[in-house]
């Protein structure tokens, strides 16, 4: 079966439409990416094909009202259901497949985010959030700030997903990809990490000779707010 004949469209609406929440369709294009009338034509059940994942993720990522990746991959028909035993249905999917592994990832990023602009609501100082065009582009997160010398603030997320085995990242790989992004003596870059032990490996590791200021912050999810920040490496001007 494909996933032409498994997209259930009345469904599919009915979640765009409540992840669309109070907003205009005009302000809920703007915010996703994806266009009015392509927005209104799911909404009318006027189209046959699903959207595609990356359609998806684009509207998940500024869902209101708890709808999820996941909810609009199932109704989409890109992720089967399946009957349990006791008659309820839930929404399977593998839990180490990619796709699993790539929604768990989303999730922890939108959960980044939500605790440093609650932190950022409480501070001082002046600051906006700069929208970025291209959604896996580094680095994830863009602010204008007026704070401590800098003007803009670069973040990168790095989740660790509960429960898995520490991840294969290594700090130098991201270093060499800071490197070629144009950082100035006023620009401050941000790792951003959920796991104490990955904050703990990074700070073993600072930049050898990176021209910018970098630093490294933990956050505490389940609680929601920032334990700490630490700088790695200061930008040279000689």
């Amino acid at each position: 079966m494909n996933n032409e004949e498994q997209f259930n469209k009345e469904e599919f609406a009915a979640l765009l439409d409540r992840a669309k929440g109070d907003r205009s369709i005009n302000n809920f294009a703007n915010e996703t990416g994806v266009s009015a009338a392509h927005i209104s034509r799911f909404l009318r059940q006027m189209i046959a094909s699903p959207p595609t994942p990356e359609t998806i993720s684009k509207f998940a990522a500024k869902a209101h009202n708890e709808v999820s990746y996941q909810d609009l991959m199932v109704a989409a028909g890109h992720l089967a259901r399946k009957d349990q035993s006791d008659g309820n249905k839930e929404n399977i999917v593998e839990r180490d497949s990619p796709m699993n592994l790539r929604m768990q990832i989303e999730e922890l990023e939108k959960k980044f985010r939500q605790v440093i602009l609650a932190d950022l609501y409480e501070s001082p100082y002046k600051w906006s959030v700069e929208k970025t065009e291209e959604k896996y582009r580094l680095p994830d997160m863009t602010l204008n700030i007026e704070h401590d010398g800098y003007n803009r603030w670069y973040l990168e997320f790095r989740p660790s997903i509960p429960g898995r085995p520490h991840p294969s990242f290594h700090p130098f790989h991201l270093y060499g990809r800071i490197a070629t992004f144009e950082l100035f003596e006023t620009d401050k870059f941000t790792i951003v990490v959920n796991d104490e032990k990955a904050f703990n490996m990074i700070m073993k590791r600072p930049p050898l000779s990176l021209r910018a200021n970098i630093y490294v912050m933990l956050i505490d999810l389940e609680w929601g707010k920032i334990l700490k920040e630490e700088i790695l490496g200061k930008f040279d001007k000689d």
